[in-house]
């Protein structure tokens, strides 16, 4: 099922962190606030309320919500270790600087991937294989084989 854009009005039935369940005229549907929405508003059961966002196959993805007078935009905060952005964003020497910060000498050049860089390095007298994001943050410490 291809994901659509729904507006929907409803009352708040019931409430889990930052998702929520919301009764309306199409019946009883989950909506996702995101923990970013969360902190923007305070919901309880019982509110009258209109979102906007995105129908995925199992719940509302919020991105408006309107109570009373009240309207906020919700802006998800990208995950980490995901590639967001353009290429520019990818920059080697952050790679390099970051594996260096985690105690880890760098051999040779890092290996562009699709969502990170690879980068050999050597710690201990032991050698790995580091998988660095775009943004700077080591998140694989692999270590090669024959060298434990």
């Amino acid at each position: 099922m291809p994901h659509q854009d729904i507006h929907v009005r409803g009352t708040v039935r019931d409430l889990f962190a930052h998702r929520f369940t919301l009764e309306t005229d199409q019946g009883l549907l989950l909506a996702d606030l995101t923990p970013e929405g969360l902190a923007l508003i305070s919901l309880s059961a019982g509110d009258n309320i209109e979102i906007a966002g995105e129908r995925k196959p199992s719940e509302i993805k919020v991105r408006r919500l309107t109570r009373g007078e009240t309207a906020i935009d919700i802006t998800p905060k990208p995950k980490p270790g995901k590639h967001h952005g353009p290429e520019a964003e990818a920059d080697p020497d952050k790679a390099i600087d970051a594996v260096r910060q985690a105690g880890f000498e760098p051999n040779g050049e890092p290996r562009r991937k699709p969502k990170h860089f690879e980068i050999d390095a050597a710690k201990g007298g032991r050698l790995f294989e580091m998988h660095v994001t775009f943004a700077g943050e080591v998140r694989h410490a692999k270590p090669r084989l024959g060298t434990e």
